[in-house]
């Protein structure tokens, strides 16, 4: 009879989810099931039918409420105390921070922290550093961490966040891969429906894109500004903008609106199949301040569309300038309008860097290669406190 090893797996949201999806009939099939602990929501409720996973609703909340985390220290300590997990995995800053602690004071022996990206690096005065210590805090009280990207390890080490003989970059980065075979594969999209789309959105031009939040750290206000720069002098120019506003002041509120109203501008909220609005586009622009690894990016590559992006952590991993797409400086809209005026008057560069783009996600980004190299960490982590996996057992899932 074959035996599981339960991993704990920590989200602060249920949209982060994401982050492990499909692993959990891969992880299974080798001796691991894994558990999660997130706020509550229907995507959480989906994701555990989906997979047959147990969950437990901790009310995370991404923003600093002390009570409410205090809260979340307390009943996350009071399930580990219960369920005595040899492994507790915690991803995104709150749930990492409080899960990391928890699982330290109930004595969890090994407690990995996934850093998905810094918020500190587009803050400034006090916001920044207490950011920045949330993040040392939770790195202390990890065993080990995982880091989605090199350029996040060397700011990691470079800022003394933590010891850099703790920090992992699983294979070449990225917490889940990008499936380039079935999902984002321009060749395997349902062709009416892309025409459809493009009827029902009226595109009749080029189309630059922008996928993402709307948020200033994304560099949605430099998006704004670059777009009045260019939009005469390409007269059948589309901006095609795919993601929910979370834009907080009336002067950013203000910018957006404007640029929304813009009558060659389409602006699409959540949409559950973006690979579809990725065909749409020529290239994608992605102004940001900040990123992890830049997912974003490596989607749109996939679907042969390369990228105008900020030179900034994460996208530079994502990117390789000249070959998969340009980088523009970051809070410049100067900058992000001049690549864009080159991409538009060098389409040839453009469909070369698409090419480029999807022959590297292939190569580099390949879920199944991503979870092999953090199906090696769990099994090590398992067997430094005398555990082996049964990896050869035959499951009844199959990854």
């Amino acid at each position: 009879m074959s035996q599981f090893q339960t991993v704990i797996q920590a989200f602060s949201v249920p949209a982060s989810l994401g982050f492990i999806d499909k692993q959990i009939p891969y992880f299974r099939k080798r001796g691991v099931e894994m558990q999660i602990i997130c706020s509550s929501g229907a995507d959480l409720t989906a994701f555990a039918e989906k997979y047959g996973v147990a969950y437990e609703v901790v009310p995370f909340i991404r923003s600093i409420t002390p009570l409410n985390d205090l809260y979340c220290l307390w009943r996350s300590y009071r399930l580990f105390k219960k369920k005595k997990p040899v492994i507790v995995h915690g991803n995104t800053p709150k749930a990492g921070l409080l899960s990391m602690l928890a699982a330290f004071l109930a004595g969890v022996p090994i407690r990995i922290y996934e850093i998905h990206g810094f918020p500190f690096e587009s803050r400034r005065g006090f916001s920044r550093w207490l950011l920045m210590t949330m993040e040392r805090i939770a790195c202390q009280a990890a065993t080990q961490i995982l880091l989605v990207s090199s350029s996040l390890r060397n700011q990691a080490v470079k800022l003394n966040i933590t010891d850099a003989a703790k920090l992992t970059v699983p294979h070449h980065g990225s917490c889940n891969g990008v499936d380039a075979i079935d999902r984002y594969n321009p060749a395997r999209l349902d062709g009416q429906k892309v025409a459809r789309l493009k009827e029902t959105l009226n595109l009749n031009g080029p189309v630059i894109g922008f996928v993402g939040r709307l948020t200033r750290d994304k560099g949605i206000l430099e998006l704004a500004k670059a777009w009045k720069m260019i939009r005469d002098d390409f007269p059948e120019l589309l901006l095609l903008i795919v993601g929910p506003s979370e834009l907080v002041t009336a002067a950013e509120k203000e910018i957006i609106d404007e640029l929304l109203q813009h009558p060659r501008v389409r602006w699409i909220g959540f949409v559950a199949d973006i690979e579809y609005y990725y065909a749409l586009l020529d290239f994608i622009l992605l102004p940001t301040y900040r990123e992890g690894l830049g997912n974003v990016l490596l989607e749109a590559g996939a679907m042969e569309v390369p990228a105008i992006a900020s030179r900034v952590t994460g996208t530079v991993d994502a990117l390789i300038e000249g070959k998969t797409g340009l980088f523009c400086e970051p809070y410049s809209a100067e900058s992000l309008a001049g690549q864009i005026r080159n991409y538009l008057n060098n389409p040839e560069l453009v469909r070369e860097h698409g090419r480029n783009s999807r022959e590297r996600v292939l190569r580099d980004f390949a879920p199944i290669d991503v979870w092999n190299a953090k199906y090696k960490i769990y099994k090590q982590a398992f067997q430094s406190v005398g555990i082996a996996l049964d990896d050869s057992a035959k499951h009844s899932v199959e990854a």
